[in-house]
């Protein structure tokens, strides 16, 4: 993933959030300041996401690992509540609505990968729905995907108040979301690189060997 941020690929009125609060239990470290290729997995997200969006957000609770990295990053951190992934997206999406932007750009920071021409294409389709989203197998990816900030905020409101399913991939379900198939995004990301995260230290493992076969890190 590359460092520069290029103002000419920025889309209008889109803000990114970059959640970093996970307990990474499997890591047995924290996943968003872990060191991948030299850089902090967050950091490289923020990097992405700056080529795209504008402002960039760090989500993190207070006292975790990352918040030194959103200084050290020069961008501003969002307090995550420490309810679960649904809950960091709902602050995220207030936080949009104070910086007033239409969009949210939402990435987890567990994202070696991410490939711009994918989440360009996520960013160029914002306009006709409430939410975009690729599916993979089975199911749709939330932690990459766009959010319209006004409709997600309070769908994400009225999951976090309820006895249902309090998941972004719930939130993807509560709006009318715009569905990027296989066939349409394999041709920015063929191997579907954007959505790989690391969990544990094989994946780790597995990722450096990628690497090394040629595999990794394109931009």
């Amino acid at each position: 993933m590359e460092a520069e941020a290029s103002d000419s690929t920025r889309a209008a009125s889109v803000a990114a959030a970059v959640l970093a609060g996970g307990a990474s239990r499997r890591m047995g470290t924290d996943k968003a300041t872990l060191r991948v290729g030299g850089v902090e997995l967050a950091r490289g997200v923020i990097a992405v996401a700056e080529r795209l969006a504008d402002p960039v957000v760090l989500v993190a609770p207070d006292g975790h690992p990352a918040v030194a990295l959103a200084a050290e990053a020069g961008v501003a951190r969002i307090a995550d509540p420490g309810q679960g992934p649904l809950a960091a997206v709902a602050a995220a999406l207030s936080a949009a609505e104070v910086l007033s932007v239409r969009h949210l750009l939402v990435l987890a920071a567990d994202h070696p990968d991410l490939r711009v021409p994918l989440l360009s294409m996520l960013l160029d389709l914002r306009a006709r729905a409430e939410a975009v989203a690729c599916r993979r197998g089975p199911r749709l990816e939330p932690l990459v995907a766009v959010y319209e900030r006004a409709p997600a905020l309070a769908a994400a409101g009225d999951l976090l108040a309820g006895r249902g399913e309090r998941s972004p991939r719930a939130l993807l379900g509560a709006l009318r979301t715009r569905v990027v198939e296989e066939a349409e995004w394999r041709g920015v990301d063929p191997d579907g690189a954007s959505f790989l995260d690391l969990d544990d230290p094989a994946d780790v493992e597995a990722f450096f060997a990628r690497m090394a076969g040629g595999g990794g890190r394109s931009g």
